[in-house]
């Protein structure tokens, strides 16, 4: 990698547990290191958290990594929100999230900066198949369903819209603080939009590190979701940038 950049790397991070700031320091200075001469900008979102930002948690993270941003407000409002309010902050030409637990290898990190520096508007993490494998039962049914509804209903041409994992720059910022879900959705949301928009959308295969556990969704969450599934489905705001 030899292409000099600024990029602006968004953490949503929501009630984490005790010592999560360390485990974020430790792998955002490796990563500084594995990508020179990439130069990141860091920006945390608390989105309302309950725990985990006491005082010594936020001086920490500011002694480690000097001009990091951590941004918070009230009430919690869930993650497509969470990164609205950072992208809106964001100064550099690209943008890059991701979770505080950066659940991908190094190499697919790589593959997404570089087909994002590369010229791609935009760049998709998607997930291998023994992601699929290791997810609890009605876990892997809700995400092999969401990918045929992605296809047939959607017609997106990348199905798995929610790896978690996402690059872009300026045009994409533009499309993806369009986007109006809240809630998990609302990666589905950003590429129907850039796609309907003939953005530059790249895949990249992906894979999660070992030992990384995923959680079961409740039916609550699948309700709030299907909602959210058919008002993009409906939507007729594509044109409102």
């Amino acid at each position: 990698m030899n292409c000099r950049a600024d990029i602006d790397l968004i953490l949503p991070c929501y009630n984490p547990p005790s010592g999560w700031e360390q485990k974020v320091i430790r792998k955002f200075k490796e990563i500084q290191s594995l990508f020179n001469p990439v130069n990141f900008h860091l920006l945390i979102v608390s989105d309302g958290s309950k725990r985990g930002y006491e005082p010594e948690v936020v001086a920490a993270l500011k002694n480690g990594i000097p001009g990091v941003q951590v941004i918070d407000y009230r009430p919690n409002r869930g993650k497509g929100y969470a990164l609205r309010e950072a992208v809106r902050q964001c100064q550099s030409e690209y943008i890059i999230y991701t979770d505080y637990d950066f659940p991908y290898t190094d190499s697919s990190f790589r593959q997404v900066i570089n087909t994002l520096l590369n010229g791609a508007d935009i760049v998709v993490a998607i997930r291998d198949r023994n992601y699929q494998k290791n997810l609890p039962p009605f876990r892997r049914f809700l995400s092999e369903s969401s990918h045929l509804c992605n296809a047939v209903f959607l017609r997106l041409k990348i199905r798995d819209t929610q790896g978690g994992l996402k690059g872009f720059n300026r045009s994409g910022k533009t499309i993806f603080l369009s986007t109006k879900v809240n809630s998990f959705l609302f990666d589905t949301e950003f590429i129907y939009k850039a796609q309907r928009k003939k953005m530059n959308i790249q895949a990249v295969q992906s894979r999660i590190r070992d030992g990384l556990t995923v959680s079961d969704m409740g039916f609550k969450v699948l309700k709030r979701e299907m909602v959210n599934f058919f008002s993009i489905l409906l939507s007729n705001d594509l044109t409102q940038f």
